[in-house]
């Protein structure tokens, strides 16, 4: 069996034991074809006529940051990890283009996005060159939590040297059991050095916004990481 396959039946599995089951909520990108962090994730060719490298999306579901001097907000969290493999030419990506759709909410931009580029808002990726952003979204006033977000659409763009590639990626909400014992995390929510605050989000957020008073700060800690998101534990002892 394939691994997309392994991974459409163990979401189909798990939907149909129901709520009762026990099981946790994860959200599947579009012709997922394998797990990253543990997490459902979709690989693109970019650009998809003449593919130069890659673009991989996840998102680790709903949770919890607090910037340096507010509060704590209610987040749903999206990773794009852009890879170009053979274009000599660097590609760019500007995090204010990076927006997500709720039905009947309309689009909102990231507040908030981490990484490990200090040139945030724009990303530049030079050849064999791999950046991952996490983005991190405000939910809408009357969305608390899973139960009230049966899915969202990512909408994402690069720019390359033969156009700007845009495209939008549908995630929907599955039940998911947890999986036994621990898994490895290569990158854990809150991994990057930098975190970016956009003073202009408000330009573009959702119609049930909530009022969010946040200072324009240079750090965020993720106080409450994504169910499924961990780090191992090893074992250390010889």
């Amino acid at each position: 069996m394939s691994t997309i396959d392994s991974i459409r039946l163990t979401l189909v599995l798990a939907t149909a034991a129901g709520c009762g089951s026990g099981a946790s909520y994860v959200y599947a990108p579009q012709n997922a074809s394998y797990l990253s962090d543990g997490y459902p994730t979709t690989s693109i060719a970019v650009p998809p006529e003449k593919p130069q490298g890659k673009a991989e999306v996840t998102s680790f579901g709903i949770t919890e940051i607090k910037p340096d001097g507010g509060g704590p907000i209610a987040a749903l969290h999206v990773r794009l990890a852009v890879s170009n493999d053979s274009d000599a030419t660097p590609w760019t990506l500007a995090t204010s283009e990076q927006l997500v759709e709720i039905a009947g909410e309309g689009r909102s931009r990231p507040i908030f996005v981490n990484t490990d580029v200090q040139t945030l808002p724009t990303v530049t990726i030079a050849q064999r060159e791999r950046r991952v952003l996490d983005f991190y979204y405000p939910l809408p006033a009357n969305i608390h939590d899973d139960d009230h977000l049966p899915d969202f659409d990512f909408l994402w763009q690069v720019t390359t040297p033969e156009r700007p590639f845009a495209s939008r990626t549908h995630f929907q909400r599955m039940e998911q059991e947890p999986p036994l014992g621990h898994t490895d995390v290569v990158l854990w929510s809150g991994w990057g050095p930098y975190w970016w605050y956009d003073p202009f989000y408000p330009e573009v957020m959702f119609v049930h916004h909530r009022p969010l008073y946040v200072y324009r700060s240079p750090h965020v800690i993720v106080t409450h990481a994504p169910r499924r998101h961990y780090r191992a534990i090893r074992d250390h002892r010889h």
